[in-house]
C-alpha cells in the first residue's frame, strides 16, 4: 500500500488507517487516570485488527487488563504541516508470550522476538477512525 498522502484533508478509510497505523512503531496510550485524560507513549504492532504493547515487567500496566483504551498515532511532516492521524479504540487484555496473537506466528511479520515470560497489553480494536490533516501555519511562522 502506498501510504503517501496527496489528497486534501479528510477521513480516511479503514483500510488506510490500517496500513498508516500499521506504518510506525510508536503511538500514545490514551486513558483515565483519577477520572482525568491521560496519555502515555508506547511502542506498538498492529497485526490482525489488534494493537499489541510490550509492557515488559512492568507492573504499571496491569491496570488495565479488560478496560477500554486508546491507541493514537500520527505523522505530521514539519516542512508542510500535513500529515495523518488514527485513532484506534477496543478492550484489553493482558498476556503471557505471543502464542494467542494472529500475526506473530510468522517471524516475518512479527515486529520483535518473543523472549520467554514476555508480557503484552492487547487492544482488540472494535472502533478505528483516520483523518488526513493539515495544520495552519500563523502568518510570520516558520518554524
Amino acid at each position: 500500500m502506498d501510504l503517501r498522502l496527496e489528497s486534501a484533508d479528510g477521513p480516511l478509510t479503514t483500510g488506510e488507517s490500517l496500513g498508516l497505523l500499521r506504518s510506525v512503531p510508536t503511538g500514545r496510550l490514551v486513558y483515565t487516570e483519577d477520572a482525568l485524560p491521560a496519555v502515555r507513549p508506547v511502542t506498538f504492532a498492529a497485526p490482525d485488527g489488534e494493537i499489541v504493547i510490550p509492557t515488559g515487567d512492568n507492573p504499571w500496566f496491569d491496570r488495565f487488563d479488560d478496560t477500554v483504551l486508546a491507541l493514537e498515532a500520527g505523522s505530521i511532516a514539519s516542512s508542510t504541516r500535513t500529515g495523518w492521524t488514527v485513532l484506534a479504540i477496543g478492550r484489553s487484555r493482558l498476556l503471557h508470550g505471543t502464542d494467542n496473537l494472529d500475526g506473530f506466528d510468522d517471524p516475518a511479520r512479527a515486529p520483535w522476538s518473543d523472549v520467554p515470560g514476555a508480557r503484552y497489553l492487547v487492544i482488540d480494536i472494535g472502533h478505528l477512525r483516520g483523518h488526513r490533516t493539515t495544520l495552519p501555519r500563523p502568518a510570520g511562522d516558520h518554524r
